[in-house]
């Protein structure tokens, strides 16, 4: 996995990075793997309802497209304070300005996003800038009795992903997951459980030189796969990922995103899925192979890791379910 290289400056001003719950501290590992950041620096994290935050004074440049790919979004941030704005942010505010559309979230007890939003838009139409639904978005992070006024950098930047399937993992998740797997262009990567194929476009936006496998028995998710994979040399297959036929020790990296039973799967079954699952990890992977898994059935996912070590592990929220995502290696004999 190779860190981008860029020279271009970032400029001043702070900056407002978002992403799922539970992926700051990975996402802050990435700023640093992309040298965005310095190894001692310690972003401000920021929890909202749906979402983290990471406010940062600077960044060492600007971010490239491909980079940061566990971030939703990314925000210049030119105003920020707390307690009250004061007349002379508002007027920097309003100064590049002749519209917008103001986007305001509120979190906590200090501020309220209906009276902030009025008193915004009030305050911005007396500068002569006409609020309403069109112009570049005006993002207000509003977070106690802190706020983060903001304009938006970039979208997420995957035009690769055309073909969408319910119950398919976000992106940025999948980018998490990912990165906690460490993939680089020399590592032999399975998802068994592959579904529409995101885990293995992700590896791929990390190491592009990476080969990829993938299988799932579900045959319209692996059409949705091939559409989304065509950009990279994936091998995907109809089949199931318990008895995948590969050659034994084939494999330094697995990806998984299991079933656990709300969409996909049957927590009633899922004991020996998971388990079955893991046997063939064992069986297909390279000495010093790691696996990185994604489920909420962490009950299950812990007893089929049985004797394995759990390197790292996080806690993260995917549409309002809670779910674990951890790194495991064999134990070293």
């Amino acid at each position: 996995m190779a860190a981008v290289n860029s020279t271009k400056r970032a400029g001043p001003g702070a900056w407002v990075l978002r992403c799922a719950p539970g992926l700051a501290r990975l996402l802050t590992d990435e700023l640093r793997f992309q040298r965005l950041i310095g190894k001692a620096e310690r972003p401000l994290v920021l929890r909202q309802r749906n979402h983290d935050l990471l406010f940062l004074q600077k960044l060492a440049r600007l971010p490239a497209g491909a980079e940061l790919r566990l971030a939703e979004e990314v925000h210049r941030c030119p105003v920020y304070g707390r307690y009250k704005l004061s007349p002379s942010q508002l007027d920097r505010l309003a100064a590049d300005l002749k519209r917008c559309r103001l986007i305001v979230t509120a979190d906590g007890s200090h501020f309220d996003r209906r009276d902030l939003t009025r008193f915004l838009t009030r305050e911005l139409e007396q500068r002569r800038v006409r609020v309403g639904a069109e112009g570049p978005e005006l993002w207000v992070f509003a977070i106690d009795a802190a706020y983060y006024i903001c304009r938006r950098l970039r979208d997420d930047g995957r035009a690769w992903r055309v073909a969408e399937r319910p119950g398919s993992l976000p992106p940025t998740i999948a980018a998490g997951l990912a990165f906690l797997g460490h993939p680089t262009d020399t590592d032999t990567i399975l998802d068994p459980v592959c579904g529409s194929g995101t885990l293995l476009a992700e590896a791929h936006g990390f190491a592009a030189g990476a080969t990829l496998h993938g299988f799932d028995l579900d045959a319209g998710a692996i059409a949705a796969a091939c559409r989304n994979l065509k950009h990279t040399t994936a091998s995907l297959a109809i089949g199931d990922g318990r008895e995948t036929g590969l050659p034994p020790a084939s494999v330094s990296l697995f990806l998984a995103n299991l079933p656990f039973g709300k969409q996909f799967g049957d927590r009633a079954e899922n004991a020996s899925l998971y388990a079955r699952l893991i046997a063939e990890m064992r069986r297909l992977g390279r000495p010093g192979w790691r696996a990185a898994l994604l489920s909420s059935d962490e009950e299950n996912l812990r007893a089929a890791l049985a004797g394995m070590a759990v390197e790292r592990e996080f806690r993260v929220q995917i549409r309002g379910e809670k779910a674990l995502m951890l790194l495991s290696r064999p134990r070293l004999s």
